[in-house]
Parts: C-alpha cells; sequence; structure tokens
C-alpha cells in the first residue's frame, strides 16, 4: 500500500514543472487583514521555477498581478492582450523571462498562432490563467447582436479557445493547470457589465467543470477564480464616487479588494498543493456574496451596540 510520502514522490516524477514539489509555503504568524501587501507577499511564496504559463488579459490590472508573481516565483510567463501599449509598460525593466503577444482572445486563430509561438520560444506551456474580459451595461433590450457577440466572445469563446490552444500542449509535457478567472456574476447578475457579461460569466463556471472532467486523464486540472470588487486601474478610472464609497458598505470585510489578493488563489491553483481540485472554484469577494444585500456599516454598528 503506497503512504502519502510515496505518493506525494510519485506525484512530483510527474510534475509538468519536473520532480519539485512546485509549492513551499511561509505562514506569517499574524494573519494577512488585506492592509499590508508584503505579508501578502510573504505568506504564500510559490516556486514555479522551469514552468511557464500563459496569462490572457495580462497587461490589466488582476492580469498584470498575476503575471508579477508568476516571474517572482520564477515562471517564464506569456502575456496575452489586445492593448499593444499596455503590453509594453509590462514588459519594461523585465528580462527575457516574460514574452508579450498582442492576441485578440475572441479569435481562435491569434490564439493558435500565440501558443505556438510560447510553446516554441520556452519549449513548454505548463499553466494558463485566462484573465481577459469585460462587458458594458446593457439590459436585455439595449443590447444589440453586436454587443453580445462582442462579450460573449471576450469572456466565454475566450476562455474556451484558449483550452483548446493549449492542451494539446500540457498533454506533451505530461499535464497542467488551467485557471479561468469568473465573476461573482456568475451566480448573481452584473449591474456594471450587463446581461451578456451575467451570462458569459455564468457559462465560464459550466466550462470549467466540462473542461476539468474531459482533461483530468490527461493530468490537466481546470479551476475558476471568480473575484467580486476589486479596485484595478480600470475600476479607479471608471467609477463614480457613490459606487467608490458604497461598495465596501456591502462587503463584509469593508473595503475594496486588490488585485494581488486574485493572483494568490491562481497561483494556488496553479500549484501541486491543489493537486487533488479540478472542476472547482473559489470567490474572492470579501464575503460580499453572503451580504450583499445589507448595509454591513449599520448591520456591525447594530451588533455592537445591542
Amino acid at each position: 500500500m503506497i503512504n502519502e510520502a510515496q505518493h506525494v514522490e510519485a506525484f512530483a516524477a510527474r510534475c509538468p514543472c519536473g520532480n519539485k514539489s512546485g509549492l513551499s509555503i511561509q505562514q506569517d504568524k499574524i494573519p494577512f487583514t488585506g492592509k499590508n501587501e508584503k505579508q501578502l507577499e510573504s505568506f504564500m511564496n510559490f516556486d514555479f521555477s522551469g514552468c511557464v504559463a500563459i496569462v490572457t488579459g495580462g497587461a490589466g490590472g488582476i492580469g498584470t498581478a498575476t503575471v508579477d508573481r508568476l516571474l517572482k516565483s520564477g515562471a517564464k510567463v506569456a502575456a496575452f492582450d489586445r492593448d499593444q501599449t499596455r503590453l509594453e509598460q509590462l514588459k519594461a525593466g523585465k528580462g527575457d523571462e516574460l514574452s508579450i503577444h498582442q492576441v485578440d482572445v475572441s479569435n481562435l486563430d491569434q490564439i493558435e498562432q500565440a501558443v505556438a509561438a510560447v510553446e516554441k520560444a520556452f519549449g513548454r506551456i505548463d499553466m494558463l490563467i485566462s484573465v481577459a474580459g469585460g462587458g458594458t451595461p446593457t439590459t436585455i433590450d439595449s443590447a444589440s447582436a453586436d454587443d453580445w457577440n462582442r462579450v460573449v466572445g471576450l469572456n466565454l469563446s475566450g476562455p474556451f479557445y484558449g483550452i483548446k490552444a493549449v492542451a494539446p500542449a500540457m498533454r506533451r509535457v505530461g499535464g497542467g493547470s488551467i485557471v479561468t478567472v469568473g465573476s461573482l456574476a456568475a451566480f448573481q447578475m452584473s449591474f456594471n457589465n450587463g446581461v451578456s457579461y451575467t451570462a458569459a460569466k455564468s457559462g465560464v463556471l459550466g466550462l470549467t467543470r466540462h473542461a476539468a472532467f474531459e482533461l483530468a486523464r490527461d493530468n490537466i486540472r481546470v479551476n475558476a477564480v471568480l473575484p467580486g470588487p476589486i479596485m484595478t486601474p480600470q475600476m479607479d478610472a471608471k467609477i463614480d464616487a457613490k459606487s467608490r464609497a458604497d461598495v465596501p458598505r456591502r462587503v463584509p470585510m469593508g473595503r475594496w479588494l486588490s488585485p494581488e489578493e486574485v493572483a494568490a488563489p491562481i497561483l494556488f491553483f496553479c500549484s501541486d498543493a491543489a493537486r487533488a481540485c479540478t472542476g472547482t472554484h473559489v470567490i474572492v469577494d470579501g464575503g460580499l456574496h453572503v451580504g450583499a444585500q445589507y448595509d454591513t456599516e449599520t448591520y456591525f454598528a447594530k451588533r455592537k451596540s445591542s
């Protein structure tokens, strides 16, 4: 009978990143509060040396945080994004461990060509993180067919095309990990990004579950991270003062979350610590999904006085 140590050793031997665990964890004595990014940096210290990751939407807020964390963890990273200017800003000051590719993820040909270029340059592909997304505040009545197709293409077809393109490369190296970035809108609805975004992000969960089942025997794990209110540069630029103030009142943790706090569970799913996790998801929303209907400031003040 194989004991746990033998199981871990056997798993490491077939790990797509080589014969190492792919993970070391350093835990601070003080729980992370969200107020100290250096504490988050040291809380989970991953080792992805020898691994190659693709991050779509890599020049955006969550994408950039994920790219930076992967690079710091020793991985080689290819960032895909439509915005060449932001890609060049991301690349500035970084070495050959980061390659940038202007890609429209809703175009299968572009995805396949970029994936082939990454595999040729870096020799392998171990991880895909599908971050690219976005929407417009349309309703059923106001959304045109073009609006629908554009948003669904970006948020749902994009992750599907990415999975379709990287799966053969991952099989060639014995497996890999795929993380789709969905949204809390998958369980509720999106007021800011409209009906097509809500539908697409719900679809991302279905895609994640199906891909996890279909690719499991190829040693390819597929999981999802669902962010809630994240203060990205894009959000910071478009949000009005009222919404900026209202969100912390509805979040039980009482604050906006950071892109780095989304990147951390993404890296967890990529690591061997999540080797038994596939077809599942984690919500990163500060508890919004359990208490969104409440003004948390009033609730906690009332509880304190009772």
